[in-house]
């Protein structure tokens, strides 16, 4: 046999990968008509994010936007690249660290992020409906996977 599971409806991972993919579409099709995919999404709104919450302000540099979110720092690069050439964010360069710079979004980078969260949180609200009353307790696991990863 090549599985410990008799049955596929068994294994985490499989049921994970049937979930994961189930969202992950969902977000697909509310962010098409915005002209985003999901990175560009989760890339130019934690920039909004982050920004909106720098109480020191000193900006916001790529790693930092690249750690908040946990998408790969190349990835990073190649999205906040795109985003650039569309207006939606800009590069300044950093006070004090020349090889950095301070990422921001532009009025229009600002406009999209904020219509993107409308649409993103509508569609979560409505795909984890079905767990709402263990809501806590899912987020729990999510959380406990997440405070557990390895780098």
């Amino acid at each position: 046999m090549s599985s410990q599971f008799k049955n596929a409806n068994e294994s985490p991972g499989h049921l994970l990968w049937q979930v994961t993919t189930m969202w992950s579409k969902e977000m697909r099709r509310v962010l098409e008509p915005l002209g985003l995919t999901h990175p560009q999404f989760v890339l130019l709104h934690g920039c909004l994010w982050l920004n909106e919450r720098d109480e020191e302000g000193n900006g916001v540099t790529q790693v930092q936007i690249s750690q908040f979110t946990n998408v790969d720092v190349n990835v990073t690069s190649q999205v906040l690249r795109a985003l650039e050439k569309r207006g939606l964010i800009q590069r300044t360069r950093h006070k004090t660290d020349t090889r950095a710079n301070i990422i921001s979004t532009t009025p229009e980078g600002t406009a999209l992020a904020n219509q993107g969260i409308q649409v993103v949180e509508a569609a979560d609200k409505a795909f984890f409906d079905l767990v709402s009353d263990r809501k806590e307790e899912y987020m729990d696991i999510l959380r406990a996977f997440i405070n557990n990863k390895s780098e």
